[in-house]
């Protein structure tokens, strides 16, 4: 993240300092961080001096399983909208822009890098569309006062036509328009019609930090310990053996090696071998293993203390660390979702279509659920939360206010949960 004055403007001169500060400071840890992810492990890298030991590569994907186990019991249920207000022409933009899949993409990003970034556009049809810029491509300049607003998005890239020429172009996002450049010439200024900057950043967390970015050491460790168990196995396949006698010659050990017999008087044959310490590895491997996922709050699911039988409660205080860490991504990103939503009231407003006055929005983390005691909870609440509320609480509703009108309509027929909407 770079800051500027906020009454600066961007141009193409300094854009570029940017785009060279970020390449060579930020663009290596975001490489590194997305290399872990798609399992490209340090350990693929590493040399030996002497080329003739073995030097097995076991890498692990522990980063990909903490991403996608955070990312599923945080968004693997879809953010719901309830409000008061009529929510048709909202649902009906978000749905259409691909809402759903763009937040599981920053909220993947947000896993791997620690920051997911946003684009809202308008197509060809002046449809709202969203769009997930990449990190490595992106540079954030924000305002260096206290309202650190971003004031700046700086997107950058590079193509190569069959002709093998290469074109480097940039684009410069502000509050009113964006600048494009192709090869350092000025192609062109967009107007948009958003009432800020139509970029929205996504934080994982105050630190901006990956989720599995501070266990890379242990995760380094574990495959190294791998690496060198497996390499043992291949010492111990390729032991010299000891004949304790001077009577054998060249030939005579090609001959035994080729026939797998041993002759003559005396041999007394012998492996050299290095003590085997599988059983200390083992019980390394599996403190690393642990503590992979205890710094990361990331669940292990082979675990046997995650037992089908375990109680809602239980299992909430088995995943503590776990839960009070999604409830920290949840705040993170209601924050930019409100900022977003703003972009989106803004155009609503121009096209003459009802603007919500308040949009509650609802996560629903994604745990094993007894559904009974998911039921129990809702009732008891009747009466003091809301309707759509409680109805948000069930994983498998999308629409709250919809299935709310629904029961009502249907106010004859028994709800799951024992009563008649109408009775509260």
């Amino acid at each position: 993240m770079f800051y500027i004055d906020k009454e600066s403007e961007m141009n193409l001169s300094l854009a570029k300092y940017y785009i060279d500060k970020f390449t060579t400071g930020q663009l290596p840890r975001l490489k590194r961080l997305q290399q872990y992810y798609k399992n490209d492990n340090d350990i693929n890298r590493r040399v030996f001096e002497d080329t003739s030991k073995p030097n097995n590569k076991i890498s692990h994907s522990f980063g990909d399983y903490v991403t996608t186990t955070n990312v599923a019991m945080f968004l693997g249920s879809p953010v719901t909208y309830n409000s008061e207000d009529e929510l048709e022409d909202f649902n009906s933009i978000l749905e259409t822009a691909g809402e759903e899949d763009s937040n599981i993409n920053l909220a993947t990003n947000c896993s791997i890098y620690g920051y997911g970034v946003q684009l809202t556009y308008l197509d060809e049809d002046a449809q709202i569309k969203f769009a997930v810029l990449d990190n490595k491509q992106t540079v954030l300049v924000y305002s260096d006062d206290i309202s650190c607003k971003l004031l700046f998005c700086i997107r950058f890239w590079t193509t190569v036509t069959r002709d093998n020429i290469q074109n480097e172009y940039i684009e410069i996002y502000s509050r009113d328009s964006v600048k494009s450049y192709r090869n350092s010439v000025f192609t062109g200024e967009q107007f948009h019609v958003f009432a800020d900057i139509p970029v929205v950043v996504y934080k994982n967390n105050d630190d901006l930090k990956g989720d599995f970015e501070k266990v890379i050491s242990l995760i380094d460790a574990y495959d190294m310990l791998e690496s060198d168990t497996i390499n043992e196995n291949d010492y111990f396949n390729n032991a010299y053996l000891f004949l304790n006698t001077d009577s054998v010659d060249t030939e005579d050990v090609k001959s035994m090696k080729e026939n797998r017999v041993l002759y003559g008087d005396g041999l007394n044959p012998s492996f050299i071998l290095k003590d085997s310490q599988n059983a200390d590895n083992d019980i390394e491997k599996n403190r690393l293993v642990s503590d992979i996922h205890k710094l990361s709050f990331t669940p292990d699911m082979s675990d046997n203390n995650f037992a089908n039988n375990v109680s809602g409660v239980a299992m909430k205080y088995k995943l503590l660390g776990t839960l009070n860490n999604i409830a920290n991504k949840q705040r993170k990103f209601k924050v930019s979702i409100l900022e977003r939503n703003k972009l989106i009231y803004g155009i609503m407003d121009i096209k003459g279509l009802n603007v919500p006055s308040y949009v509650d929005i609802v996560f629903i983390t994604s745990l094993p659920e007894n559904g009974l005691e998911t039921a129990q909870t809702i009732n008891l609440l009747r009466g003091l939360v809301s309707e759509e509320t409680l109805i948000s609480q069930l994983p498998f509703v999308q629409d709250a206010a919809w299935e709310v009108e629904q029961a009502k309509k249907n106010n004859n027929i028994p709800d799951i949960y024992g009563g008649d909407f109408n009775e509260h």
